[in-house]
């Protein structure tokens, strides 16, 4: 590796700190949170991103640094009339299959605390019309996700909050690049990902022909769910105007290929946490309790997820530093704003 094409600089902790600050904001209520986020930035449970090779996102992008203050003064607003976050599977998805889909929506519901998630039925993938081609690397197919965005765009339900696609075929932003994991439009509350070449079938060569149907018999394992909710999470986060975080290791990073997605953490690092606060206005301790509560209803329920368990630890971690923080009873006393 030529480290000399390495640019990105880890941020100090004074830009850290800096970057939750809004200027704008004085009330007692702003001060009590942000000495919180602060306290969050100090401490040893959020780690620097880690550049480990030359085809990294932050090698690759120039990607701006979004501040507190930047997002919030950007940022519209969640509107009390949309309130729901829809997720929208396209293609065939059968009883095994949908299982995977209930439990991201129990996910998304836990990440996105105090917002109501549901599930929509599956669409097929004549109903969108959208382009479609033959990669001519991996011998599959892949949609055109710009004209997923399109169809989400003309469907999007008047009380939606932002509406998400999953599908397990491939998908391609336009002909130039190669592929895209998914794709969001902040402007309108719409986004696509898919599972595809987050399963380990997607790199086996097909024999024969591919088509559209030979993703539906793919096996789903518990990495591919650890995986699509985390890439879930993100596209998510972009609708709520989050850009791609630099920095911490953070769920809200880039990523270029799968090892570096495998890498990026499902947790949001403090200065992202900021800005979806800010925006849901949820307490803390309870969200980071419902998805502690949901990492370990997959181990009592039987299902076979290993992946979780260190992100559970994590989880207990970060409610045990809110509670020495006195997180809960200082907000509770905060008068309204």
């Amino acid at each position: 590796m030529n480290s000399e094409l390495i640019v990105y600089r880890k941020k100090s902790p004074a830009v850290k700190l800096a970057a939750l600050r809004d200027t704008h904001k004085t009330s007692r209520h702003y001060r009590i949170i942000h000495s919180v986020f602060e306290g969050m930035c100090r401490s040893n449970l959020f780690q620097d991103i880690n550049i480990v090779d030359n085809s990294d996102w932050l090698v690759s992008h120039q990607t701006e640094d979004q501040t507190f203050m930047d997002w919030s003064q950007s940022y519209r607003g969640v509107k009390s009339s949309k309130s729901v976050i829809y997720i929208q599977p396209i293609g065939v998805f059968t009883e095994h299959r949908s299982s995977l889909l209930v439990w991201l929506q129990r996910f998304c519901a836990a990440f996105y605390y105090g917002v109501t998630v549901q599930l929509l039925p599956a669409i097929p993938f004549e109903k969108i019309r959208c382009e479609r081609r033959l990669n001519s690397s991996t011998k599959r197919y892949q949609l055109n996700a710009r004209d997923i965005i399109e169809y989400l765009k003309q469907k999007r339900k008047a009380n939606s909050l932002c509406t998400v696609a999953v599908t397990l075929v491939d998908l391609y932003p336009k002909d130039s690049w190669n592929y895209v994991f998914g794709l969001a439009s902040l402007t309108n509350g719409v986004g696509v990902f898919s599972l595809a070449r987050y399963s380990e079938h997607f790199y086996e060569i097909p024999t024969g022909k591919d088509t559209l149907e030979s993703y539906e018999k793919w096996t789903v394992t518990p990495k591919l769910l650890w995986r699509a909710c985390k890439v879930m999470s993100h596209e998510l986060g972009h609708m709520f105007g989050i850009q791609h975080c630099v920095y911490f290791n953070c769920a809200m990073n880039g990523s270029n290929h799968l090892s570096e997605s495998d890498r990026r953490v499902p947790n949001l690092c403090p200065i992202c946490l900021r800005k979806l606060q800010e925006a849901l206005k949820f307490d803390l301790t309870e969200r980071y309790a419902a998805i502690l509560n949901f990492c370990q209803g997959l181990v009592t329920k039987g299902a076979p997820l290993s992946e979780f368990e260190q992100f559970g630890t994590w989880l207990r971690k970060m409610l045990e530093f809110l509670e020495k923080q006195r997180y809960k009873t200082n907000v509770n006393k905060m008068e309204k704003i």
